[in-house]
């Protein structure tokens, strides 16, 4: 599964190295005059890098709106799991209250 995993590594490097070899033109960005009062801002980045940095950008807002859109669920799972603890322990407890001697030997043996 790891050499799995390193050619998949290695592959999407070279996929990466490529895409960044023929598409190395600059692109100018513009920022709008009410960031930076009446100066006009601009920067130079090349169209790759520009590429990827708006597909990491997009995976993480896309990860954080699924981590928030399961905290309920989780919220409700620990919650539960709590209950359901709480309740084995009574369980537990009122079987020791009514078990026999003969029965608790046994239970200590499993």
């Amino acid at each position: 599964m790891k050499l799995g995993r390193y050619i998949l590594g290695l592959f999407l490097l070279a996929l990466f190295t490529l895409f960044a070899l023929t598409n190395d033109d600059s692109v100018r960005i513009n920022f709008p005059d009410i960031l930076f009062g009446n100066r006009e801002k601009s920067i130079y980045l090349p169209v790759y890098l520009l590429t990827f940095l708006a597909i990491f950008v997009g995976v993480i807002i896309g990860a954080m709106i699924e981590y928030l859109r399961n905290f309920k669920m989780r919220r409700a799972y620990n919650e539960n799991n709590k209950k359901l603890f709480k309740i084995e322990k009574e369980l537990q407890k009122s079987k020791d209250k009514f078990l026999t001697e003969e029965e608790k030997i046994l239970n200590l043996l499993d």
